[in-house]
């Protein structure tokens, strides 16, 4: 369960949680327990109401508070479009007003109440994870909201050393281009019949010089082991290999 703020503005954010939320009087927006009983509170905020809170010192005001209560991992939702004006740098999100151009409401961008860089604003939230161990997150709408906070949920009733996302090593794909020069053997023998091109990587493997190559009898070219496309190994064969040998004048 993940016990949920009953403040009437938060109505909005138990209906997109649903039944998993549990409202009561409570000390931040959201919390849960996760399966080795850690607790987790989550405080989500609209841009303005944050930027407000890097003023007057709100909202880690809130995040001592979870502390107190005992709190392990704290979360801050950042819930709303934001972004930088483009001319003056100031911190913006959009509302519904009148375009003088259209005639018609529509959204624009306005600056946030008391005004605020958006550099500024960035800092905070860089120094609130660096500095404070916050994990931030960002979401559009209340549904979103509710997303994060049952993902986050579903994250902590799993137990630690069962995830392995961060457990992989990066192994890159072997490239099926190669981008050095073939050697002459596997040249000229890429020319040879029923041999081909993917066959005469197999062949230089084989051989050492071309004269090697071209005086090998039947026995040993048919001995010869390929690989293909599908990774499955196998000897060149006698019929092959007498094609071979026959077109190198043997």
């Amino acid at each position: 369960m993940i016990f949920t703020s009953s403040l009437p503005n938060d109505a909005d954010m138990i209906r997109a949680i649903g039944s998993m939320a549990i409202p009561v009087n409570l000390f931040t927006d959201a919390c849960f327990s996760s399966i080795d009983e850690k607790l987790i509170c989550v405080e989500r905020k609209k841009c303005g109401d944050l930027a407000a809170c890097i003023n007057d010192g709100r909202f880690l005001f809130q995040m001592q508070n979870c502390k107190e209560a005992g709190a392990d991992y704290l979360c801050l939702i950042l819930e709303g479009r934001y972004r930088r004006n483009p001319e003056d740098g100031l911190l913006e999100v959009p509302v519904w007003g009148f375009n003088p151009r259209t005639q018609k409401r529509a959204e624009v961008w306005e600056p946030v109440r008391p005004p605020m860089m958006f550099s500024r604003f960035d800092q905070y939230l860089t120094e609130l994870q660096r500095d404070a161990g916050i994990i931030i997150k960002h979401t559009e709408n209340v549904r979103g909201t509710a997303d994060v906070i049952l993902a986050l949920y579903q994250n902590f009733q799993t137990p630690q050393n069962e995830h392995q996302s961060l457990n992989q090593i990066f192994k890159p794909p072997t490239p099926s281009v190669q981008l050095v020069r073939p050697s002459l053997v596997r040249r000229i023998a890429s020319e040879l019949s029923s041999i081909g091109w993917e066959r005469s990587g197999a062949v230089a493997q084989h051989f050492s010089s071309v004269s090697e190559m071209v005086n090998a009898d039947v026995l040993e070219w048919e001995n010869i082991t390929t690989t293909d496309s599908k990774g499955k190994s196998r000897k060149i064969g006698r019929k092959v290999a007498q094609k071979v040998v026959q077109s190198l004048g043997r």
